[in-house]
């Protein structure tokens, strides 16, 4: 094939896969109105096998393309005009009141990639930018910085994330005056750290072997990169250095002991993710260990009734649930819930509790999601069903164990 046939080819292939993204975002948004975004990504990562942060994330923009009543921007995707990254941008930009309105975007992403449409808006539609900034500052009483502070404040956002390559992104925005402080402290922290490294390596150079130690830091003769101390500085700004990290570790690792050989093994975090013995060994010093007995079907464990679950049952719903029975968010980022409401009598029991994050929590009460507990204790979000057979959630985990 010819250098421009095989152009010519892959301009068609793109077009044609717009045309099926069109469609299937269509359908996932039909779908995401019956039932939330929350249950799509489910089905989508049980059954479609896709990863968590796709599924959530196409589920999202194809319940807010549905919502926000985007039909021309489906139908521009449908034509294979724009890209699902252009029909992205539109869903975020069009319901900002000092935006342009979808047919004005549409136009701009038959004409330019998804980032140069992402940034068209602050570049060209400043006046009118500015006559809401003054219209809200008329209003409050607030200068145009005041009131472009504010509006930056409501903006905020942050998330801490396992990605797809098996390591934990962090990812902030602040306003103007926030970032400008963190931003100096977390310079300040690379000086510093670039200094002790300095310190380090003053020792002498040569030909000398790059080590990763225990806790992901390159060492050797290597000095550190400008980004690894970024991540440095930040890690100990938040957690503290890795000595304090250690002495004051909520960390939960799981390990079983092997009556047999008289020692530890599989070691574990509660999510499953394996750990090597030098990792226990490490985190093991200066934790505390909670040597403990579970039924299989963990019915053992019972407070009674109480408003919230004690810290020592979020320890064993960790250790037994893995994080979030609906996705992948880790055990910090759940809370407890009743499947047998509290409301209604339910007991504070293990067998009645289940790790739920923020948004599969309130999922499963907008769309009265079902949990099912099988004979093994452990409770799972199950997918949505259709309306008609949808499972009351009614009985409590101790109704249905063995």
């Amino acid at each position: 094939m010819r250098d421009g046939d095989l152009k010519d080819r892959v301009l068609r292939l793109v077009a044609e896969r717009s045309r099926i993204e069109g469609e299937y975002l269509a359908a996932v948004g039909e779908m995401a109105s019956r039932n939330g975004s929350q249950a799509v990504a489910h089905v989508l990562r049980e059954e479609a096998r896709m990863n968590s942060s796709q599924a959530r994330s196409e589920s999202r923009l194809a319940e807010s393309l549905a919502e926000q009543q985007l039909t021309d921007t489906l139908d521009a995707l449908r034509a294979g005009e724009i890209q699902a990254s252009h029909a992205r941008v539109i869903a975020r930009e069009v319901p900002k009141k000092h935006r342009r309105s979808e047919t004005e975007f549409i136009e701009l992403c038959r004409a330019y990639p998804s980032e140069t449409v992402a940034r068209h808006p602050f570049a060209y539609v400043s006046q009118q930018v500015y006559a809401d900034i003054e219209a809200e500052a008329a209003a409050k009483g607030l200068g145009p910085i005041d009131a472009e502070l504010e509006l930056q404040r409501a903006q905020r956002s942050g998330s801490m994330r396992l990605g797809t390559d098996g390591m934990w992104h962090l990812w902030a925005k602040f306003d103007f005056m926030t970032g400008r402080h963190l931003n100096a402290v977390i310079q300040a922290a690379v000086r510093s750290a670039r200094r002790r490294a300095g310190d380090h390596n003053s020792g002498g150079s040569g030909a000398g072997g790059v080590g990763i130690d225990f806790d992901g830091s390159v060492s050797g003769d290597v000095e550190p990169t400008q980004a690894q101390l970024i991540a440095d500085a930040i890690s100990d700004l938040i957690g503290g250095p890795e000595r304090v990290r250690r002495a004051n570790t909520s960390l939960l690792i799981i390990a079983d002991y092997d009556v047999v050989n008289d020692r530890l093994a599989h070691p574990r975090l509660d999510d499953g993710t394996p750990l090597s013995a030098q990792m226990l060994a490490e985190h093991a010093v200066d934790a505390k260990v909670l040597p403990t007995i579970f039924k299989a079907d963990w019915s053992e464990l019972a407070l009674g009734r109480a408003r919230n679950a004690s810290d020592a049952q979020r320890l064993i719903l960790a250790a037994r649930d893995g994080g979030c029975i609906g996705c992948e968010f880790t055990s910090e980022h759940t809370q407890a819930h009743y499947i047998d409401y509290y409301e209604n009598g339910g007991l504070t029991d293990i067998p009645n509790l289940a790790s739920l994050c923020w948004d599969c929590h309130t999922d499963l009460h907008q769309h009265d999601r079902y949990i099912h507990t099988p004979l093994d204790g452990r409770p799972r979000l199950l997918p949505p069903e259709p309306h008609n057979t949808k499972p009351a959630n009614r009985a409590p985990a101790t109704a249905r164990s063995p």
